[in-house]
């Protein structure tokens, strides 16, 4: 009876944690359930350089996690218009990078860079401790 109620106890446990554990979601490939989402964080993106460069971009998405209102972005940027992205020449084409946070509903980038010619997020996990690790994988 004791081991019954041992594995019973157990087993709640178990399934316990299992429903505590992080979500963690890929939005790499657009589909109907991440559309609105997806489609918010990569056009803050692409206004964002805007901003800077006086581009139009389009992404190929090359990672894109999300878990716990925190999104890692990791991608190339071509010009919607087909022609050569241009940089300055300190700059490497055409990755670009952005950790988003979800406020309420809304998504708000935290940290991007672009065209960098080093790996400007090296220690974002430490700077943003409620992001899961999960999502930079």
């Amino acid at each position: 009876m004791a081991i019954k109620r041992t594995l019973f106890v157990s087993l709640l446990l178990m399934m316990f944690s299992f429903s505590q554990a992080q979500r963690i979601l890929d939005y790499k490939v657009k589909n109907n359930s991440n559309l609105a989402d997806r489609t918010m964080m990569l056009d803050i993106l692409r206004a964002k350089l805007y901003e800077g460069y006086r581009q139009e971009f389009v992404f190929v998405v090359n990672h894109f996690k999300v878990g716990n209102n925190y999104a890692w972005f990791m991608g190339d940027a071509t010009r919607k218009d087909g022609k050569s992205v241009r940089l300055n020449e300190m700059e490497d084409c055409c990755h670009v990078e952005a950790l988003f946070k979800k406020i309420g509903s809304k998504w708000y980038i935290v940290e991007s860079g672009a065209f960098s010619t080093d790996v400007w997020y090296v220690g974002i996990q430490e700077r943003y401790p409620n992001a899961p690790s999960a999502i930079f994988y």
